[in-house]
């Protein structure tokens, strides 16, 4: 059975969200008001999909500011992700960062090293 595709869109304190088969997307800013609220539901959803699926998943992590308690929430997330079956063929994470940003960089090294899962980090141009 299919799970619901999710879309959930930016604004100025919560990044945009899609979470679908095969993709899983969270981009933009993340400084909710309550990171819990806003991130529980999310994982729940991952949850769900790595104990239904088999799938080749990619995952894109694109933030230009992420708070510390949402921070906590997102390598919550990856872990859980990290735990599907035969994660090195099944799931891709994309961690993005602007150039010069190197808090986001670093952050991204930090979780990169306390997982087993594919994770590329890209630097893109500021905008």
């Amino acid at each position: 059975m299919k799970l619901q595709t999710i879309s959930i869109e930016a604004t100025k304190t919560t990044p945009e969200v899609l979470l679908s088969e095969g993709l899983i997307e969270i981009r933009g800013r993340s400084i909710p008001e309550s990171a819990s609220d806003f991130y529980r539901p999310i994982e729940e959803w991952v949850s769900e999909y790595v104990s239904r699926h088999d799938i080749k998943t990619r995952v894109v992590l694109s933030f230009d500011f992420i708070n510390t308690a949402s921070t906590k929430w997102v390598y919550g997330i990856i872990k859980k992700l990290a735990l599907y079956r035969d994660v090195h063929d099944r799931v891709l994470i994309e961690w993005f960062y602007e150039n010069g940003d190197d808090e986001l960089y670093e952050l991204g090294q930090i979780i990169r090293s306390f997982i087993d899962c594919p994770f590329i980090c890209y630097e893109t141009e500021q905008s």
